[in-house]
């Protein structure tokens, strides 16, 4: 038995034997001793003897002093020595050297005592009131009979309130509780809001209803008899023994163990400071990750018990704001009703749980509003029931706040030469602002038990800018400059200890003037990193959060696929480049590596509008076949590129900028960069990508660099650049003199007027040496050179190489790479064949051959030379197959192998064999008449009808058909389709080698590359003439928009010798609705012409 009020632990004599036969003490370990034990009652017994028991109590193994008693009725009695020393294990778990013998199931077995004791606190306040207060009801209850309920009052606004302290709860001495009522007595915790719990219990068979305000129970101090010594909760030298005799027997072998007997490191919280938080409720806040010494976490101990009721201490305790309320203007005050979404019927306790805790916390209350929006049940990973309404039918018809919300990028870019960082989250940020007592009624919600409406919604369209006008209000003064406000998001900035605690003593007295409250398990003080708007945050720059880039990279292909798991899905692949763009700034290439996957998201095509009637979108819908291998590649290149991503500086506006552009036909690429102090290579900022149009994709090479330059200066970083001098980089010389250029066209004109504004200086560098890779690769974009020079080689370095490339090296080196000059051949080092395209790998052996010469300068602007160098081989790659080849790729192919098998046997398949027989095969079995076997190869027998000569064409298996139309197109001169078709059948034949052989040769690069369409038929171009009025009358269709941008078909009717025009609005541009304007507004007033001229719309 435990009793708390025996000083000594004490046993009964008869228990004695037992344990002496047991073996547990020994028959000599009973001592005699002279206490005397004085109980309650004032009776005096004398012990026989004390003896020391090995006990375990709570999975603590502890050695005890224990009275052997005459006469006492339990076996075994624990005393306050043992129960102090339990109690200090559960109210400071882990915060010294008994939590070492303690197993880890340890924490979830203490009996309900033990834990009341744990939680049992001193009166916090200057002085202890008799009686705290009386508690009332806010709201009327409904108690159901024969059931116990858990009601929560609340205590006057006037009483003195110690948070953290505990309460003694017990039934009001006043008669407004009906006395069928039983009110329990309970001890709690006081939180800082004043709501008390009380336990209520109606033993009647009659519901019991609680009116407003009903006094319910009194509430006092509840204040320990016995404190427990401070010194030694945080001594940590005398491991061994525990007051009272009571000693600890279990020896620490565990390294783990040892280690955490020794004393904090330096940078550790103190746990005078760790014991404060407790008492206030405020453990969730995690101290230790600061990075600071002892005397400034004391210092930030202190700010925090300063300001402890700005600290929500559950998810419902959030503050309301003053001075603020939210405003609902509808464009259609029409009410609407929508029913509530019905429930199981085993949900409703949990319903009516959550419905009467809102209202008692006065989130939301009863109504009577001609306006109901549905209620949504939302199921929480714990169980727990969250409570949502769809406003989708009110959001529609409110006018929206034009307030606006930061821009992410312009936020972070504040950060720069700062070190310590707090975050900071509101507690239920939406909860915290009312609404106005006229709107609340466009809240109202419906459930199974009733209409309700909110006092402080969520889920409103205008509640975002409504939320971050309050908080410009309360901190815009300070936004950017110590602080970032990003809705309920705050995140404190300062580059040193004092600084930082001033700013965050700030925010806090702000926040309790304004009664805003904070969540303690979302608060980060003065930690060197910080999670904020999903990035890491620190003093170096800014890095992408790995716990959201591991959730993209553990994305795998079968994710972006729909139910079928092989058609890929537009809306999941949407998803997922939105979450990579997201990190977009952190890696370069972007947009061109998502190429392939943003053409899979267009799932309407654009339609294309022509002078007559207007063509219907067809909507585009995804087959297996759509999701190719270039889609999978890049698939895996966004993976990595997140993997693999540069972390980012924080931009110092003290400093000149450095600006890399590099341009290809593929996109657009440019890196914003800065030196900072005490590095020599300049440190990413941003990276920004772009994809080309048609139109831009067929500028020459000087205009593409011309528009990187204009693109990134002028639209992606021209919040950063403009009224900041900066240097732009680039490989591409011509760019140099564009500024200074004389003549330009109308568009470069354009894009110099937009540079004007901007003060920078265009420096030119050469690329790697690797230019003869780069320009002959058809992708040159991979690898853009000046990009990946300006962040990897020191700056000086650059510097250096650019001032030494003078114009006069320029002029000279392009000079020597005109001269005519005979250069000897590489073609015995390396042999390249001239295919579809020549490899980097090749072009790049060929260049460190050339480079090794004395008489071959080793300069890119060699490419002429170097070009010519490469020679093309003179036999083909291509050599015939030998018989064996031929027949074992016939025999291995499924189709011609069931083929081989019938013409071996000379017999066709019956009908029940041709029942098993696939399409392929019984196609191929049509020819029966022509299939022969010549020296174990299947040849098809064609003759000629004129001659009667036979042509043996091989029948190609589908292994060798890729092979095949390579030698008779590639290797025949690359000649057309139909010179390619007549060549393919002199020799073979395969099922749809027509069809193969068209697809081979609109698809052969080298042909498309090479020759230009021409059209099939040219219209003459002549004259039209005229000589009197009415000989020819012209129409057409002119589009036009109304005031509200529909368009508009007009009908203009010019007669050609007067140039009379007359203009009539048609529903449409059918034949029918021209007709009808030309006879009744036309031909009826000026007469019939003797022609009339269309381009013959097929409308």
């Amino acid at each position: 038995m435990l009793d708390s009020g025996s000083m000594a632990c004490s046993m009964s004599s008869r228990l004695l034997p037992k344990l002496q036969d047991a073996g547990v003490i020994s028959p000599h370990s009973v001592a005699p001793t002279s206490v005397v034990l004085i109980g309650c009652g004032g009776l005096r017994t004398c012990p026989v003897g004390v003896c020391e028991l090995q006990m375990k109590v709570h999975d603590c193994q502890i050695s005890v002093p224990t009275l052997v008693v005459d006469g006492q009725s339990d076996d075994l009695i624990l005393g306050s020595n043992v129960i102090k020393h339990l109690i200090r294990m559960a109210k400071h778990p882990g915060s010294f050297g008994e939590t070492a013998s303690l197993s880890p199931q340890a924490s979830g077995k203490e009996d309900g005592l033990l834990q009341l004791l744990a939680t049992v606190e001193k009166w916090r306040g200057s002085e202890i009131p008799e009686k705290v207060g009386t508690v009332k009801l806010k709201h009327a209850v409904t108690l159901e009979p024969m059931r116990e309920h858990l009601v929560w009052g609340r205590l006057p606004g006037h009483v003195c309130l110690s948070a953290g302290s505990t309460l003694v709860v017990e039934p009001s001495q006043s008669r407004t509780v009906p006395r069928t009522v039983m009110v329990g007595r309970l001890v709690t915790p006081l939180w800082g809001d004043g709501w008390v719990p009380v336990r209520i219990i109606n033993p009647s068979n009659k519901p019991v209803t609680l009116r407003r305000n009903c006094k319910i129970a009194d509430a006092s101090p509840c204040v320990a008899l016995e404190d427990f010594d401070n010194d030694y909760l945080y001594r940590t030298d005398e491991t061994d023994s525990v007051e009272c005799n009571v000693a600890k027997t279990t020896d620490l072998t565990d390294t783990g163990s040892e280690k955490s007997l020794t004393v904090d490191s330096e940078r550790s919280m103190p746990r005078p400071c760790r014991s404060a938080l407790h008492d206030l409720g405020l453990q969730d806040i995690d101290i230790n990750s600061a990075d600071l010494s002892p005397f400034w976490k004391a210092k930030l101990v202190d700010l925090l018990t300063k300001y402890e009721s700005i600290f929500s201490r559950h998810s419902m305790d959030c503050g309301t704001a003053k001075g603020f309320v939210h405003r609902i203007r509808l464009s259609d005050s029409k009410p609407f009703r929508l029913p509530y979404r019905r429930l199981a019927p085993s949900h409703y306790d949990k319903l009516r749980t959550a419905l009467n805790e809102m209202e008692e916390r006065e989130i939301i209350r009863k109504s009577a509003s001609e306006y109901a929006s549905p209620l949504v049940l939302v199921w929480k990973k714990n169980g727990d029931l969250r409570l949502c309404t769809d406003f989708r039918w009110l959001n529609a018809r409110t006018v929206k706040d034009a307030h606006p919300l930061p821009h992410q990028a312009d936020a972070l870019a504040a950060l720069g030469g700062n070190t310590f960082f707090s975050t900071m989250d509101l507690t239920s940020g939406y909860y915290n602002v009312e609404v106005h007592e006229e709107d609340k009624k466009f809240t109202a919600f419906t459930s199974p038990f009733g209409l309700y409406e909110y006092n402080r919604p969520q889920g409103l369209c205008n509640s975002p800018a409504t939320f971050m006008r309050m908080m410009m209000a309360i901190f815009g003064d300070q936004n950017f400059l110590s602080l970032l406000c990003y809705l309920d998001d705050i995140l404190v900035f300062a580059p040193n200890e004092q600084l930082a605690l001033q700013r965050l003593e700030m925010v806090f007295e702000r926040l309790k003037v304004h009664n805003l409250k904070l969540a303690p398990k979302k608060c980060h003080l003065l930690r060197p990193s910080v999670r904020f708007l999903g990035h890491i945050i620190d003093k170096h720059g800014i890095a992408t959060d790995p716990e959201k880039v591991k959730a993209i990279v553990n994305l795998s292909e079968k994710d972006l696929m729909d139910e079928s798991g092989i058609v890929p899905s537009p809306t999941k692949i949407r998803s997922f480049l939105g979450m990579v763009g997201f990190y977009q700034q952190f890696f370069e290439g972007y947009s061109k590596i998502s190429k392939p996957l943003f053409a899979l998201t267009s799932g309407v095509k654009r339609p294309r509008y022509s002078k007559g009637k207007r063509k219907t979108p067809v909507t585009r819908k995804l087959t297996s076949t759509d999701w190719t291998v270039e889609c999978g590649e890049a698939f895996k290149r966004l993976k990595l590129a997140l993997l693999d991503n540069a972390a980012l500086a924080h931009p110092d506006f003290s400093k000149p900028f450095l600006l890399s552009v590099d341009a290809s036909s593929n996109g657009l690429g440019a890196v914003l960069s800065q030196l900072t102090e005490g590095d020599n290579v300049a440190r990413p900022i941003a990276f920004a990508s772009k994809s080309l149009n048609y139109a831009q994709s067929r500028y020459p090479a000087h205009r593409l660099e011309f528009l990187a330059l204009k693109w990134a200066v002028c639209d992606k970083f021209s919040h950063w650049l403009r009224g900041h001098k900066f240097t732009a980089w680039t490989d591409n010389n011509p760019l140099t003199y564009i500024l200074s250029k004389s003549r330009l066209d109308a568009c470069e004109q354009r894009w110099v007027a937009k540079l004007a504004p901007f003060d920078f200086e265009i420096r030119y560098i050469p690329g790697p040496k690797n230019v003869v890779a780069d320009a002959l690769s058809r992708e040159p974009f991979v690898q853009p050179s000046m990009l990946h020079r300006l962040t990897r080689v020191p700056y000086d370095a650059l510097m250096e190489e650019a001032n030494a490339l003078n114009l006069d090296s320029v002029q000279d080196a392009f000079r020597q790479s005109c001269n005519p000059r005979v250069m000897p051949s590489l073609s015995s080092a390396v042999a390249v064949s001239l295919g579809p395209s020549v490899s980097n790998e090749a072009v790049s052996a060929v260049l460190e051959r050339s480079l090794g010469q004395e008489h071959v300068p080793p300069q890119a602007f060699l490419l002429p030379q170097l070009v010519q160098s490469i020679q093309p081989r003179e036999h083909s790659d291509i050599r015939p197959l030998p018989k064996e080849t031929l027949m074992a790729s016939q025999r291995a192919d499924p189709c011609l192998s069931r083929v081989l098998h019938f013409v071996e046997r000379q017999r066709r398949p019956s009908r029940r064999e041709r029942g098993h027989e696939p399409a392929d095969t019984l196609r191929l079995l049509r020819h029966w008449e022509k299939l022969s076997i010549k020296q174990g190869v299947l040849y098809r027998v064609s003759k000629d009808v004129v001659t009667q000569r036979k042509t043996y064409q091989y029948v190609v298996p589908l292994v060798l058909r890729e092979e095949v139309l390579r030698g008779v197109h590639d290797e025949a001169g690359h000649q057309g389709q139909r010179r390619t078709l007549y060549l393919s059948r002199q020799r073979f034949y395969w099922q749809g080698m027509e069809r193969d052989v068209k697809e081979y040769v609109w698809c052969c690069r080298r042909c498309v590359f090479s020759k230009s369409p021409e059209p099939e038929g040219r219209a003459p171009l002549e004259s039209i003439v005229t000589s009197r009025p009415l000989e020819l009358v012209c129409i057409d269709f002119w589009s036009a928009e109304d005031s509200s941008n529909k368009s508009l078909d007009v009908l203009v009717v010019t007669d050609h010798f007067t140039k009379l025009a007359q203009a009539y609005l048609c529903p449409n541009q059918s034949a029918k609705a021209v007709a009808n304007q030309l006879w009744n507004n036309f031909f009826c007033v000026y007469g019939f012409p003797e022609r009339i001229h269309s381009y013959q719309n097929i409308d």
